[in-house]
């Protein structure tokens, strides 16, 4: 696939995030996917009906969940993309309750791609603890 491909598919991706679709969001990746965490690399997705679990889990955290992307870099079949996350945390995320705050927060996702265009494995970082003082589990400065 040629970056601009990649990148493509990339941003495909992150409108089915936004339109809020697990199942459309699986279809970005192999049969045999997997998805790491970085709060939590144990706990993989690995196969498609588990990467639409993920997605669903987030989802229904956020019902009003939004990603934005900031930057998308790409290298041969790899890409990392810079992105930003907002959404009111109105169901359960990570073991936490509905809080009714609004939370934000900005990661990147590290992914490699197959020559089809598919997502072979992705790794996302992002701050689980400032979502963590956003809904005020954990204390600490404040966070704006």
């Amino acid at each position: 696939m040629t970056k601009d491909e990649v990148t493509a598919q990339i941003r495909d991706l992150f409108a089915a995030w936004n339109a809020h679709d697990a199942d459309a969001i699986a279809r970005f990746y192999t049969t045999a996917a997997t998805v790491r965490d970085s709060a939590e690399p144990a706990n993989a997705a690995s196969g498609s009906d588990a990467i639409a679990a993920r997605a669903r889990m987030v989802l229904s955290g956020f019902s009003d969940a939004k990603l934005e992307i900031l930057t998308i870099l790409v290298d041969g079949n790899r890409a990392c993309v810079e992105w930003r996350f907002s959404g009111t945390h109105d169901g359960d995320f990570v073991g936490v309750s509905a809080t009714g705050v609004s939370v934000d927060s900005v990661g990147a996702a590290v992914s490699e791609f197959d020559e089809d265009g598919k997502i072979v494995s992705e790794t996302d970082y992002w701050d689980v603890a400032r979502f963590l003082r956003q809904t005020g589990v954990l204390a600490g400065a404040a966070v704006s």
